[in-house]
């Protein structure tokens, strides 16, 4: 599969949105389940899969820009803006921050 965290499910219907700030908050648990059991390296595992997959689809490879608002399930982007009141590269760069400061590389 795709490495990547749906967006919500809500009354049994999945929307299959991968939004960015998701993704970067889950690399962020995944790395909390390792360091609480460093012997479940499959968090390690799913937090590495995943960064691969926001490497692939989610960061806009344009000059200058940032991570897309979402793909769909298809790992195409929606038309959102870049930067707006509710996305800003908050979440991203925490995930980064906290990545670096955890894992130490």
């Amino acid at each position: 599969m795709n490495h990547s965290l749906l967006n919500e499910a809500e009354n049994g219907a999945d929307d299959t949105t991968r939004v960015w700030w998701v993704q970067a908050e889950a690399i962020v648990g995944f790395v909390n389940g390792y360091e609480k059991d460093p012997e479940k390296k499959y968090y390690l595992k799913a937090a590495e899969d995943l960064w691969n997959y926001i490497c692939e689809y989610v960061i806009d490879k344009r000059e200058g820009s940032e991570w897309f608002w979402c793909v769909d399930g298809e790992n195409r982007p929606l038309e959102k803006p870049i930067v707006e009141p509710w996305k800003c590269p908050y979440h991203n760069g925490r995930m980064c921050m906290e990545v670096i400061r955890r894992l130490g590389q």
